[in-house]
């Protein structure tokens, strides 16, 4: 029997896997919030004990009918924020790690971005400056009707509890970051759901303001707050943390069966200019040959990749920030700005200037 489009798409999403812990955490959350737990786990192919194990994984797949089934049951209760407050630091091994030991809040961040795919495979985060803030937005990597509004405000309100606890207040508020009224002043969470029903009983517990109804998933952060030191800062610690999830990440990404995916997912993480196909390769551990075959049998090409995610940083810069047309192009890797300008009209049919005078349309791409 043929395998339908959506079939394939379990196949291929089934090649990636989340901690178990997350889903462990999920059901105990369900459970405490007074249902019950075990319906989460009809159909599917382990159970809640299985989950204990520190090095369990399950497929994506499975972690999204999880959640659905989750939400249907305890949504209305506040689930995401309930659900927040349980993902303590520890439970996110390494990159919590890294995160905790980083000299600044500027490198747990980093480490935060770089590596969140180790944990949350269906997500990923953009970082840009706009004036004096600094822009995190997140991007949902697969189709998850109904689900992507929960896991935007679960992920945020996990990061910005974790920011919260994990910064030196004697450094912050030396900066001039002491809480406001149990809010860190100028953080703020934007979100494009309309606002629940539940938020006012969760809005006085939450370090920041969360804003619905939002054009974009985004957290905001002062630029200045780069700069405070973390609570539990070690340099040499939390590089060894980041050499383990690099370590990690690149095996991840060698196993994880869709090169196309694989390689976007690399180059959103890898500032410009943009590695060449050959250096691609390399970090596959394939000849530059082997890799156009296999890029050719997905029907793209790594050029196709690579001006996707360019026309991506495009619009992000544009939109976002106040860089000139020609800083934007030096940074995004071209030498001459009449390249770049073709390469943008080419891309959305206008010019940069044209495109950034005239709002958001068109929205850059999920993928190539």
């Amino acid at each position: 029997m043929a395998s339908t489009s959506a079939d394939k798409e379990r196949q291929m999403l089934g090649l990636f896997l989340v901690p178990g812990v997350y889903l462990r955490v999920l059901g105990e959350t369900v459970r405490q919030l007074g249902h019950n737990d075990r319906a989460l786990y009809q159909g599917l192919d382990f159970t809640a004990d299985d989950l204990k194990a520190n090095d369990s994984r399950i497929f994506v797949t499975d972690a999204i009918l999880m959640a659905q089934r989750a939400l249907e049951l305890a949504g209305k209760d506040g689930l995401s924020f309930h659900l927040a407050k349980e993902l303590r630091l520890t439970i996110h091994g390494t990159l919590g790690f890294a995160a905790l030991t980083s000299p600044t809040f500027e490198g747990a961040l980093d480490s935060v971005r770089r590596y969140l795919q180790l944990r949350a495979p269906f997500l990923s985060m953009k970082q840009s400056l706009a004036g004096d803030q600094v822009l995190v937005q997140l991007c949902t990597e697969f189709d998850v009707p109904g689900l992507y509004g929960f896991l935007a405000e679960t992920v945020s309100a996990t990061l910005i509890l974790l920011t919260e606890q994990l910064l030196d207040r004697a450094d912050a508020e030396s900066r001039g970051f002491a809480l406001e009224d149990g809010k860190l002043p100028g953080v703020s969470v934007r979100l494009s759901s309309p606002e629940p029903a539940y938020y006012a009983r969760f809005a006085s517990q939450l370090p920041v303001r969360f804003e619905y109804g939002q054009p974009e998933e985004m957290m905001v952060f002062p630029r200045k707050l780069l700069d405070v030191r973390m609570r539990l800062a070690d340099a040499e610690a939390s590089r060894m943390a980041r050499d383990q999830c690099e370590f990690e990440l690149q095996k991840a990404l060698k196993e994880q069966g869709d090169i196309v995916l694989a390689i976007r997912n690399m180059l959103r993480m890898t500032p410009g200019p943009l590695p060449s196909l050959e250096a691609m390769a390399e970090r596959f551990c394939v000849s530059s040959r082997t890799l156009k075959r296999r890029l050719a049998e997905k029907d793209t090409s790594y050029r196709e990749i690579v001006e996707a995610v360019l026309k991506d940083r495009a619009i992000q810069l544009l939109r976002y920030t106040n860089q000139s047309v020609s800083e934007i192009a030096y940074e995004l890797g071209y030498a001459d700005l009449s390249n770049f300008s073709r390469a943008f009209r080419k891309w959305t049919g206008k010019s940069a200037s044209e495109f950034r005078e005239g709002g958001v349309d068109p929205a850059p791409e999920v993928g190539p």
